[in-house]
């Protein structure tokens, strides 16, 4: 095997066992693999998935296998736990719909509890904060929009929903 193949296999099986993106300086540690490399392997491992369920996906600089989304609706209602819980799920929703939104905002409209769902949401990567002036501004992320299929003027579409909004 040469030290090409070995590198991707190493980037295919930490991506695989990871539950988290991965990062550029963990790929070049694990894999020696840096930059455009990375890319590289990357669009190589997608085509040797084509006919498989996974995909490699690249978010804000970090890398992620997932299951293609027509797998993912075929296979959501096996999952035990659900990601987030439904008052999390419409604090990201009151998020998306009225971004940039500041915190204050989001507390009155939403309650309290909202602020330990941001920490859960920012956590998990599906939102940012940001500072503008004196304000707290949230914004969703590219997780997000991958996650929830979200395209420029697209609608939220749950993972695992079927509904009429699939883009398979």
């Amino acid at each position: 095997m040469s030290s090409w193949e070995r590198a991707k296999r190493l980037l295919e099986a930490l991506l695989f066992a990871s539950s988290r993106a991965v990062d550029e300086g963990t790929i070049e540690r694990v894999c020696g693999l840096r930059g455009e490399e990375i890319g590289e392997a990357v669009r190589e491992i997608n085509e040797e998935l084509a006919g498989h369920p996974f995909i490699v996906e690249a978010l804000d600089g970090k890398y992620l296998m997932k299951l293609k989304r027509e797998y993912e609706i075929a296979v959501s209602s096996f999952f035990e736990s659900k990601l987030l819980s439904k008052a999390e799920l419409r604090t990201l929703a009151v998020i998306a719909a009225n971004e940039p939104l500041d915190i204050s905002s989001l507390v009155a409209y939403r309650g309290g509890a909202s602020r330990r769902h941001l920490r859960k949401l920012r956590s998990l990567g599906l939102i940012s904060v940001s500072r503008e002036g004196r304000r707290k501004v949230l914004r969703t992320t590219a997780k997000f929009k991958s996650m929830f299929s979200v395209e420029s003027g697209g609608e939220m579409v749950e993972p695992g929903d079927g509904g009429s909004g699939d883009k398979t």
